[in-house]
């Protein structure tokens, strides 16, 4: 079984974990784990001003946020000498395809020594990326989106995870449909955009986490089965499985379950420490 966890979040900086990050990595020790990667979320965008009053974790200015994730970065670097388990530092990103957004994400990430990047989606958006909403925040509307628009900034949120993994930005892709505990994204009619996202991870071979957290929420894993079954025929992109882990009882949590379906998928190609290296 997969003896490692990428995908973990602690509350220091008011990060959204639920424990500091030493309790997590005791955790993740305790579990005999060889590796446990701290991964808090890099969320930011010049937009993103109405949301500041209530999520500490926004920015929308990239040298405030540079700050803070240096900060995070020296925190992890001070842990490392007091376990055994080996730690690594990484960064769940919320991608942004336009050109502004990369070119200070770009600028801005080069001044971060980690060892790898998650992408990652938890936004619907316009076209121009005038309006962003977290998919949290959308029942906060007001006035609420009508369907139509709801519709199109819902297929704008799959083209935004197809240009995150063609950024080759990332070394693996976060939870692909998280989109769907909310209810968005969850019928037939946006299929089309999850098979651009299947042929995306495919021609590119951008490996995929199996995200366990879906159990608990929605009583299946992200991606779907069905997305798992048609990655696991081409069998190109490599695939882990994270637990997204808020809490330190969240560590490992459904990795067996994950193990056993991954098995009956003949899912052979496995996601290995050895490509975290950094793209850039």
């Amino acid at each position: 079984m997969q003896n490692f966890t990428l995908h973990t979040h602690n509350n220091e900086l008011k990060f959204d974990g639920r424990a500091n990050a030493q309790t997590m990595i005791q955790q993740a020790q305790d579990l005999n784990f060889d590796t446990i990667g701290v991964s808090n979320h890099i969320i930011l965008h010049d937009n993103l001003t109405p949301y500041k009053k209530n999520e500490t974790m926004f920015f929308d200015n990239f040298d405030t946020a540079l700050d803070c994730y240096k900060k995070h970065i020296e925190i992890l670097e001070n842990l490392k000498s007091k376990f055994k388990i080996n730690i690594k530092i990484g960064f769940e990103v919320d991608f942004f395809s336009s050109a502004t957004w990369r070119n200070k994400f770009e600028k801005m990430i080069k001044d971060m020594p980690t060892d790898y990047l998650i992408g990652s989606n938890h936004f619907v958006k316009n076209k121009d990326e005038s309006f962003v909403c977290n998919i949290y925040h959308l029942k906060h509307l007001s006035p609420q989106l009508d369907e139509e628009t709801l519709h199109q900034y819902t297929i704008n949120h799959f083209k935004n995870i197809i240009e995150c993994i063609k950024s080759g930005y990332f070394n693996f892709i976060a939870h692909m449909d998280y989109c769907t505990i909310k209810g968005l994204g969850d019928t037939p009619i946006y299929d089309e955009y999850k098979y651009q996202i299947i042929e995306a991870l495919n021609s590119t071979r951008t490996p995929i986490e199996l995200n366990t957290s879906g159990y608990n929420r929605i009583n299946r894993p992200h991606p779907d089965t069905w997305i798992l079954k048609e990655l696991a025929k081409a069998n190109k992109s490599p695939i882990l499985i994270s637990d997204d882990a808020h809490f330190k009882e969240e560590i490992g949590q459904h990795f067996n379950k994950a193990e056993t379906l991954l098995n009956s998928l003949n899912y052979t190609n496995r996601f290995t420490l050895d490509m975290l290296k950094r793209k850039f």
